[in-house]
């Protein structure tokens, strides 16, 4: 094959690959400049408390009782006891009909409670941002769309939106009475970079979409393909494995005008 066809395959190759080229290394390069805690907004974090150990404390039997009268086809799957606001809860996970689902119960009582509300969601996302800032609006959740900030979390939740140049949304579920996500601008900015960077531009969660194959393939092509006519084009790697020289069509038309006599 001639350098010049090789030269028309990097060129065009190029041409279609080579924005997506860009935009895998600029977004790359964003992620490797923004440490993944400021991202999920850790650092804008309190730290969570933790359970006093001489806490007075009832069995989450009664709770359990209570769930597994309200079905059939109740599972626990797991009990788990933290700390509440100024309080501390059970954590009760279960599963109904195949379906996981969350409850709360007392831990000073060990009876079920109702669902988090809106104050209490407010509360509980004021305490776990660190910065002072004033809560903007708080909205219950019970749908969101496939490209949402929120898309996986479990529903219902509170949106809890605070009045801050981060933009910042903390997002509490109502079942589970926990936050469950923390998203700013710098997140924001993270998510739409990694949509072009997974080449998923609807749930920006999948890493095996036809377009990311094909331009990963192509970009390999491009790359190989560069490397090819680097050697073709280079006389030491010539001369280095006794390659007889190549040059284009047109280099052998220059050199055979310049040898003519006037």
């Amino acid at each position: 094959m001639q350098v010049r066809t090789y030269r028309k395959i990097h060129r065009y190759l190029g041409l279609v690959v080579g924005v997506q080229l860009l935009l895998w290394t600029g977004s790359g390069l964003f992620f490797a400049l923004n440490p993944i805690e400021k991202v999920r907004g850790e650092t804008e974090q309190t730290e969570p408390p933790s359970v006093p150990a001489d806490l007075g404390i009832a069995s989450p039997g009664v709770a359990l009782d209570e769930l597994k009268d309200s079905g059939d086809h109740v599972e626990v799957l797991s009990v788990l006891l933290r700390p509440h606001l100024d309080g501390s809860v059970y954590e009760i996970s279960y599963r109904e009909n195949g379906v996981t689902r969350w409850a709360l119960a007392e831990a000073s009582s060990g009876e079920l409670r109702e669902p988090v509300g809106r104050d209490e969601a407010a509360a509980l996302a004021r305490r776990d941002f660190a910065v002072s800032a004033e809560i903007a609006a708080v909205d219950l959740l019970t749908d969101v769309e496939s490209d949402s900030e929120y898309r996986g979390g479990p529903l219902p939740a509170y949106r809890v939106a605070f009045d801050h140049p981060l933009g910042t949304n903390i997002y509490v579920s109502s079942d589970r009475g926990r936050v469950m996500a923390r998203r700013n601008n710098r997140w924001r900015q993270f998510d739409f970079l990694w949509m072009f960077h997974i080449m998923d531009y609807s749930t920006r969660d999948d890493f095996n979409t036809v377009w990311l194959q094909l331009a990963s393939v192509l970009g390999l092509i491009t790359v190989f393909s560069g490397f090819i006519l680097a050697g073709l084009t280079s006389p030491k790697l010539r001369r280095l494995f006794g390659g007889r020289k190549l040059v284009s069509r047109s280099g052998a038309a220059d050199r055979r005008r310049t040898s003519q006599p006037p």
